[in-house]
């Protein structure tokens, strides 16, 4: 059965629309969080019908913790576009109250990390890598763990020094370099490196999967916004899906892992001790 809240989801996102191509104030301006939550509320009741049990319906404590966990994430980027040489983004038609502001960008925030939960939930319900085989062998070791952690480390920094719109390529893969070799150490069974050497490849492409259709509905729905965001990067920004330039939508896949990676790290933390824990 379908719950009632995917319903209501469903119909926020109808009206997101309507009152957004009608123009209809403050509604249009409040369009982007009006239709993610919609987004995944939706999402989370079809995994419910589905599966029989979902974040929403079964796992409460942890629906709430992603949006959380979102808010904290995305200030984080947000930092880094403020203080970067080359800033990737800007806003367009923020509410002159710095307030409302603050309120509509944080209800924003917090859908990044449970959109791409729930979508990756949802592609793993339907099985869609579930016959690739691939046996590539990988035995990570001390040395290839800490090198991976002070790559990381230099990836995350750099940034903040360097003079290239190149420099978000460092910024979407540095946390996963510098967290994932972490989230292995203590033996988190999620863990990117964990996946890959037991040859849990069908989990990765399906976090990519997920991080690809999140990005084209975030691009699809952005371009039609009214209060939206515009990127400023000049890497091939002559050829774009919608508003980004094809380099940035490419990134989705990798992103999605990140916001995996750093989401498992932060459950790690707060779900258990850490101490006295690890690989080697």
């Amino acid at each position: 059965m379908f719950p009632w809240y995917g319903v209501m989801g469903i119909l926020l996102i109808i009206f997101a629309e309507f009152t957004m191509f009608l123009r209809v104030q403050p509604f249009m301006t409040w369009f982007t969080p009006m239709v993610w939550f919609g987004y995944i509320f939706s999402v989370d009741a079809m995994i419910y019908m589905l599966k029989g049990s979902s974040y929403a319906m079964n796992k409460r404590l942890k629906f709430l913790q992603m949006f959380l966990i979102s808010i904290s994430f995305w200030f984080m980027f947000e930092i880094y576009n403020r203080l970067v040489p080359f800033p990737g983004w800007h806003y367009l038609n923020l509410p002159e109250s710095r307030l409302i502001t603050f309120a509509m960008g944080s209800l924003s925030f917090a859908t990044i990390v449970p959109a791409v939960i729930e979508t990756y939930e949802l592609v793993r319900t339907f099985h869609v890598f579930d016959k690739l085989k691939m046996r590539v062998k990988i035995h990570p070791n001390r040395l290839m763990v800490n090198l991976l952690i002070v790559v990381g480390i230099i990836f995350i920094l750099s940034p903040f020094v360097l003079s290239t719109p190149w420099l978000w390529a460092l910024v979407w893969s540095g946390f996963v370099l510098l967290i994932d070799p972490i989230l292995y150490i203590f033996h988190d069974e999620k863990s990117v490196i964990n996946l890959l050497k037991r040859h849990k490849f069908r989990i990765i492409f399906s976090i990519m999967l997920a991080g690809y259709i999140c990005g084209f509905l975030w691009e699809f729905w952005n371009y039609w916004a009214y209060t939206k965001w515009y990127y400023t990067v000049p890497i091939l920004d002559n050829i774009k899906v919608f508003e980004i330039p094809v380099v940035g939508f490419l990134a989705y896949g990798p992103f999605a892992l990140e916001i995996y990676v750093m989401y498992n790290f932060i459950r790690l933390l707060v779900s258990k001790r850490v101490w006295g824990i690890g690989n080697f």
